[in-house]
């Protein structure tokens, strides 16, 4: 469980530092951030047998961003 740990970070720093140097907008790395972030919680539920309903999760983000 510590390499998906290792490679989610990884992953992570890789594509926004990605974004950043290509300017996106902030909106749109927090998006990102948060998404990648929710599924790595879902993963995590997973790998702990408890899992949970995702898709009002995003939905809810999505609206509170605004995009």
């Amino acid at each position: 469980m510590i390499w998906f740990i290792l490679f989610i970070a990884s992953a992570l720093s890789i594509f926004i530092a990605a974004m950043v140097q290509k300017k996106r907008s902030a909106r749109e790395i927090v998006l990102f951030v948060l998404i990648v972030l929710l599924g790595f919680a879902v993963w995590i539920s997973i790998f702990l047998d408890q899992k949970f309903n995702l898709n009002q999760w995003i939905a809810i983000l999505i609206t509170w961003i605004g995009i």
